[in-house]
């Protein structure tokens, strides 16, 4: 059997000669190879099969989800005939008469009213909340005093209670201080209910600064004020949007003290919303065009903000 060899370090392996080889050897090497392949092709096969059906399921389950405002829209675009059509008609010509009489027909009134009304309350209340709870969730992040934990969950005990528990006395203070069926009574109780909830969310974002960066402003000679409005707070942008969405929803679709302690001249749309009938039934045009104008906004500014949302609602969750 010849020998190769190295002119450094002598020989190195010894090779059989082409008639000693095994002529199976590269087949059943081919075999091997050929099965790895298949292996490997089935499991990427399997993959794909089960990204396609976590695909369809999460489409299905979209579909599922977007359907009643599917329903909601095409009924606000359709004429009272095509609404009670049986079966139900797919392909129609779409009107905005039902937007026109729900905004300034319907009732006498209209919801336009409801709607100012809405948005008056809902960009007060959310200012108010995120102005006065940044303040307050920076002042418990980074003083120390007696009584500071305590403090925090009491903030956070507010929300024990189901809403409906604050309604009588609420009335009665709005009765005494005459602000019964005032736009300035639901926008102190909707600041109230939000506050909580803009401390803690803001409070967590407050503590994850490195309190290096205020120490060295402190340092540059800038004031705690200047430091809370200059550095810390710009620093958790995606906060600030997270806790004014979470409270302008809140504020947009409460019903509870907005019916009690409201009438006719502060009601807002969940309270015209409920009440959206005449004597002849359910006006189903114009009482799903009102439901569309109570869902776009939100959805606009949700939509609009998204990003800043998804990083609000995610920060620290990965270390």
């Amino acid at each position: 059997m010849p020998r190769m060899t190295d002119a450094r370090s002598g020989p190195i392996v010894a090779m059989p000669p082409e008639s000693d080889r095994d002529p199976d050897a590269g087949v059943l090497q081919h075999e091997r190879e050929l099965a790895a392949y298949r292996v490997r092709g089935s499991g990427h096969g399997h993959a794909v099969l089960a990204a396609a059906a976590c695909y369809l399921a999460a489409a299905a389950f979209l579909g599922i989800c977007l359907f009643p405002l599917y329903i909601v829209v095409t009924t606000a675009i359709k004429n009272q005939r095509d609404v009670f059509a049986w079966p139900p008609l797919w392909s129609f010509h779409p009107t905005l008469a039902n937007f026109y009489d729900a905004l300034f027909v319907f009732g006498g009134q209209g919801a336009l009213t409801f709607v100012i009304n809405s948005v008056v309350v809902t960009v007060a209340s959310t200012l108010l909340s995120v102005g006065l709870g940044s303040m307050a969730a920076y002042g418990l992040a980074r003083f120390s005093f007696p009584g500071r934990k305590q403090l925090a969950f009491w903030i956070l005990s507010t929300r024990f209670a189901p809403p409906i528990a604050f309604v009588v006395p609420l009335y009665l203070m709005a009765l005494e201080l005459n602000l019964l069926d005032t736009r300035l009574a639901l926008v102190l109780i909707y600041t109230s209910m939000n506050l909580s909830l803009v401390i803690w969310l803001l409070r967590g974002f407050y503590r994850e600064i490195p309190i290096e960066i205020e120490e060295a402003a402190l340092v540059d000679g800038y004031s705690r004020v200047h430091i809370f409005l200059r550095i810390a707070t710009p620093l958790i942008r995606p906060g600030i949007v997270t806790s004014a969405v979470l409270s302008a929803v809140f504020s947009w679709n409460e019903f509870i003290f907005a019916s009690v302690l409201t009438q006719t001249k502060a009601a807002t749309l969940p309270v015209y919303l409920s009440g959206f009938s005449n004597a002849m039934g359910m006006a189903w045009g114009p009482y799903m065009a009102v439901g569309v104008i109570a869902v776009v906004p939100i959805a606009t500014i949700t939509i609009a903000l998204q990003r800043q949302l998804v990083r609000g609602l995610t920060f620290g969750a990965i270390r």
